[in-house]
């Protein structure tokens, strides 16, 4: 493996790690305010654990085509806002997910990165407001700074590693169906991709972030048989049934 791809590795480990310790975080206050034992798929009440736990306001309002969610800094407040149109962006077929997901790497910048929106008050003039936020863009990559690419990169993926937890996947039936599945027969699992796309609707999180986040820890392989997507269950996505 290349030095290079040694790093991404590494840096994605560091922000899966980043994440999923924000995340139960943010659970283990939700339960103790709740009193709960069994906290909900942290991806369902990401907007309470936004609002009543961070501190954050919430928004929904139209954004421009190319952007998911922002954040900005508004009257000493933190501010995230959701793109209504985000179900118009090319590609996006399960908004509520994307959104779900979306709303974690929003958390992730509230943790890391206020002080690229926070506005002191040396930073302003009598009269005037200086616009800051980030702003999360599909597909502009190639736009970005270095130095943005990097907080971006880190965002989507402590983002995604918060929004897919595995111990509300445990609690899935679709995904313990799969797994008993897979347990029987060797190959691709039948009914795979429909099972995991029910899974990821029972944790709140669009198909392509779940796929993607079990196929980058190797729990599942992607193909393509007689023109239709298969799943090769990895005995590690097993284990995940210990955690729920």
């Amino acid at each position: 493996m290349s030095s290079r791809a040694d790093f991404v590795r590494q840096r994605r480990q560091e922000a899966w790690a980043f994440g999923r310790e924000l995340r139960e975080g943010l659970l283990a206050e939700y339960q103790r305010a709740y009193g709960i034992e069994t906290p909900p798929a942290p991806a369902l009440i990401i907007d309470e654990l936004l609002t009543d736990f961070l501190k954050v306001d919430l928004k929904y309002d139209p954004l421009p085509r190319d952007i998911f969610a922002q954040m900005e800094w508004i009257n000493d407040r933190a501010v995230v806002t959701v793109n209504t149109l985000g179900g118009c962006i090319p590609g996006v077929k399960d908004p509520a997910g994307v959104d779900n997901v979306g709303k974690w790497h929003e958390a992730i910048h509230i943790v890391r990165d206020l002080d690229v929106v926070r506005v002191q008050p040396q930073d302003t003039l009598p009269g005037f407001e200086v616009p800051r936020l980030i702003a999360c863009h599909r597909g502009a990559e190639s736009s970005l700074t270095p130095q943005v690419r990097a907080r971006e990169f880190w965002a989507e993926e402590a983002g995604r590693a918060a929004a897919v937890s595995f111990p509300a996947l445990a609690r899935s039936e679709s995904f313990q169906r799969l797994c008993e599945t897979a347990s029987r027969v060797s190959g691709p699992v039948p009914q795979g991709f429909p099972l995991l796309y029910e899974a990821a609707t029972d944790i709140g999180v669009n198909i392509t972030a779940l796929v993607k986040q079990l196929t980058l820890e190797g729990r599942i392989e992607v193909g393509q048989e007689l023109g239709r997507r298969t799943v090769h269950v990895q005995p590690s996505l097993m284990k995940l049934l210990d955690a729920g």
